[in-house]
């Protein structure tokens, strides 16, 4: 068992997943999602989400600006491309705020007549208005008020956060006309007052994009928040960390129900018009987001409760990405149900329990969903199109002292828990630790180094969208194969010479014929016991290793000819072969 504390609700991705929360959002409709998830546009669940606007039919659903991307048929239009006009779209269940979440939408700003409008954001609020909260138009954008004049003082949204995207330059109000603000009046002091879209009220800005966000083009935006110990947003806009590092501010100074608050979308236009469109939203509580690169491992931390960080999950290119955003999402399980998934192609395998899981006082094995959410399809390349290879790792508290039988690398026999980072991807690209209605979940095993005392398991990664976890005592599945054709078990004169002629070869289930992406375990070596070993060749195209050497034929009796092989996950087997020698 890893000893530590542990703090992951997640969405139920398992049938017999194990959830732990300690307070409960608001219900949602009954046909509802518990969480956010318009993809891959607004098609379906259109009644899950509360709209209000200052113009008829806007906020509303619309078909997608000509030609739309692949999948896109519905939007949410947040406003038309009509003056003076406010708009907001409410999903209708709080969503958990105060702890780790990640939240993914594309957007389009299209349709303008005059010039353009004066932008949209993404909202977190608390207000007693609740899903019909509306702020100002014009350069309130739907959320803020302003001392500048630019809108009537009707009063922004109050207990509120506002990531504001800016189309239109408002002297006085906004540093240019393609900026990214972060907007809540903590500066004023006043976190749960109404919210403003004054400099004063503005926490981070980015005012020097990559992107320009109304040129009618399709773009993506990540939102991360890294929950109550590091109190870190970000903004990752098109692939670009915004804020590098992450903005301090604390969720739950804006005054949160248990924890919760509602989330959607407003907009404004005033004497420009746009038509501000929302291709796809996704809201993912307890995950988190990074750019990730070949420099350095990216660490994405995970809390508990009582915001100490219990384990954390590292990613790292090993070849460059054009889409380099990577999502983390960890899943609660019971051992039993994990064991069960794993089991179905590493027949002994076990998962790791985290002690005092989500600081519950429960034990759960965890699960690791990865997904690209800024990439095609959310899938990190694929099996065809392998352009996505990264070591992932995760860091946890490991006592020796609770776990007396965890050798490391191992004796052979019972007392032999081996580690293994298993590697799977079930049939929904965006939800990779859905198990499939038949056959395995998990393909491989892709560890590549596990330590005690860091206690750390890395393991390598190419392709698509993975789910991971972290195992042990896998040997009985994953033995390398040993085949000896020389010696044989006969009987050969004294000192006669014999050469050895031996191959150590993986298991088949190492390496699926689906020709899925690599890498898999692979033998590590080959070697003899007795006698001398001469050398040994490589097949690159199956890992085999080939090896000859000499046999002992001296003194008389019976010898035995061992052949050991280490493959890379530590995994350890023998073959032996007994001749007599006369």
């Amino acid at each position: 068992m890893i000893s530590g504390v542990t703090k992951f609700v997640l969405i139920a991705a398992v049938a017999s997943l194990l959830i732990i929360a300690g307070s409960t959002p608001a219900q949602a409709q009954a046909s509802c999602p518990t969480s956010p998830n318009f993809t891959p546009d607004f098609t379906s669940n259109q009644s899950c989400l509360t709209r209000n606007g200052t113009n008829p039919g806007f906020p509303g659903f619309y078909p997608a600006v000509a030609p739309p991307p692949p999948g896109v048929a519905t939007v949410l239009r947040i406003t038309p491309n009509a003056n003076q006009t406010a708009g907001s779209a409410w999903y209708v269940s709080q969503q958990p705020v105060a702890n780790a979440f990640s939240t993914t939408f594309t957007f389009q700003v299209s349709g303008t007549s005059t010039y353009n409008a004066d932008g949209f954001a993404f909202v977190i609020q608390n207000s007693a208005a609740g899903t019909t909260a509306l702020g100002p138009n014009g350069c309130g954008i739907g959320f803020g008020d302003s001392a500048s004049g630019c809108v009537p003082a009707t009063g922004g949204i109050p207990n509120s956060l506002a990531i504001e995207f800016n189309t239109f330059l408002n002297a006085g109000v906004d540093p240019n006309a393609n900026d990214v603000t972060i907007q809540n009046c903590t500066p004023a002091g006043a976190p749960t007052g109404p919210n403003s879209v004054d400099p004063t009220c503005t926490i981070a800005v980015n005012s020097n994009l990559l992107s320009t966000l109304a040129d009618g083009t399709v773009h993506t935006v990540t939102i991360n928040y890294s929950g109550p110990s590091t109190t870190l947003l970000d903004v990752i806009l098109d692939n670009n960390d915004l804020f590098p590092g992450g903005v301090t501010f604390n969720l739950a100074t804006i005054g949160l129900n248990s924890g919760n608050a509602w989330v959607g979308f407003t907009g404004g236009t005033g004497g420009g018009d746009d038509n501000q469109d929302i291709l796809s939203w996704t809201f993912t509580p307890q995950a988190q987001t990074a750019v990730v690169s070949t420099a350095t491992p990216a660490v994405l931390s995970f809390p508990n409760a009582a915001g100490v960080i219990a384990y954390d999950y590292t990613a790292q290119l090993t070849t460059s990405y054009p889409n380099p955003v990577v999502q983390v999402q960890p899943i609660l399980m019971t051992q039993a149900a994990c064991d069960a998934l794993v089991q179905k192609s590493f027949r002994t395998a076990r998962c790791f329990v985290y002690a005092n899981a989500e600081n519950s006082g429960l034990n759960a094995a965890v699960m690791f969903s990865v997904t690209c959410p800024q990439s095609p399809g959310g899938t990190c390349g694929s099996n065809t199109d392998q352009n996505f290879f990264a070591q992932l790792g995760t860091d946890f508290q490991f006592q020796q002292s609770q776990n007396p039988l965890f050798v490391y690398p191992g004796i052979l026999g019972l007392l032999n828990p081996f580690p293994g980072f298993l590697k799977g991807a079930g049939p929904s690209p965006l939800n990779p630790c859905t198990p499939p209605t038949s056959g395995p979940l998990f393909q491989s095993n892709q560890i590549s180094s596990f330590f005690i005392d860091e206690a750390t398991t890395k393991g390598k990664s190419g392709g698509g969208a993975s789910c991971w976890v972290a195992t042990y005592d896998t040997p009985g599945e994953l033995w390398p194969g040993i085949s000896i054709a020389s010696p044989a078990f006969t009987t050969y004169t004294l000192n006669q010479p014999v050469t050895a002629n031996y191959s150590c070869t993986n298991p088949p289930t190492t390496q699926p014929a689906t020709s899925a992406t690599g890498p898999y375990l692979t033998v590590a070596t080959c070697t003899q016991g007795t006698g001398t070993q001469a050398s040994c060749s490589t097949n690159t195209t199956t890992g085999a290793i080939s090896c000859t050497g000499t046999v002992a034929t001296s003194p008389k009796g019976l010898h035995l000819f061992e052949v050991t092989s280490v493959d890379s996950g530590g995994n350890q087997n023998a073959n032996i072969v007994i001749y007599n020698v006369k």
